[in-house]
């Protein structure tokens, strides 16, 4: 089932999340009028979102979300892993 949601950050910018799921992502977008640097810290943190059971409570979603971001030295412009992970629960439902 194919689920969409926006969160407009506090402070910050839009967040768009659409994503197909059953009992686990299975298919994300993360979309929004945000920055993240490097541009590819974005895919990476959709790519490790994918498998992720939707009962993911949103400090899980948050922690994984953080995570990929630290690894990979991102930094946000306008959104937090916090504010993803909060779209996404949104978006699930």
């Amino acid at each position: 089932m194919e689920r969409f949601a926006e969160y407009k950050v506090p402070g910050g910018k839009l967040v768009s999340v659409k994503l197909k799921c059953g009992a686990k992502i299975v298919k994300i977008n993360v979309l929004g009028d945000f920055f993240l640097y490097p541009e590819e810290a974005l895919q990476k943190i959709e790519k490790s979102l994918i498998g992720t059971s939707k009962e993911a409570t949103e400090k899980e979603l948050t922690e994984k979300i953080a995570a990929v971001a630290s690894e990979n030295k991102t930094e946000m412009i306008g959104v937090t892993p916090q504010a993803i992970a909060h779209t996404i629960r949104m978006a699930i439902g």
